[in-house]
């Protein structure tokens, strides 16, 4: 099943790698900007590792504006008020960055460290 994703971050390494897993099991990625820049998606990702407040403020509009959409927020291990913050403001779920390279890894379809599946 094809997959469209948008996501929102200054990690250009990130986010080649996501476009990267993402074509590779038939999808789509988009780069966005701004809650109304983003297009009819299945998930929408949101870096937390730089300009959070800001980006915040993108998962609140964006959550009003399309209050069933399923966003992702995630940033560092240890930065629990902000993961916390995220999903106060209507994040559909908020991971840490490790957590989404298994993501990424297994749209890739690659191994994850520890589970032994690549599924």
């Amino acid at each position: 099943m094809a997959r469209r994703v948008a996501l929102l971050s200054d990690d250009l390494m990130f986010r080649s790698q996501l476009e990267a897993a993402v074509t590779k099991v038939g999808g789509e990625m988009v780069a966005v900007t701004a809650p109304e820049a983003v297009p009819n998606v299945d998930s929408v990702f949101v870096d937390l590792n730089a300009d959070s407040p800001h980006r915040l403020g993108f998962i609140a509009t964006l959550r009003e504006q399309r209050p069933s959409i399923n966003i992702v927020a995630f940033c560092h291990h240890g930065e629990k008020q902000l993961r916390e913050a995220a999903m106060n403001v209507g994040a559909s779920s908020c991971i840490t960055n490790g957590a989404l390279q298994a993501v990424v890894l297994r749209l890739s379809g690659l191994p994850v460290a520890g589970t032994g599946r690549s599924d």
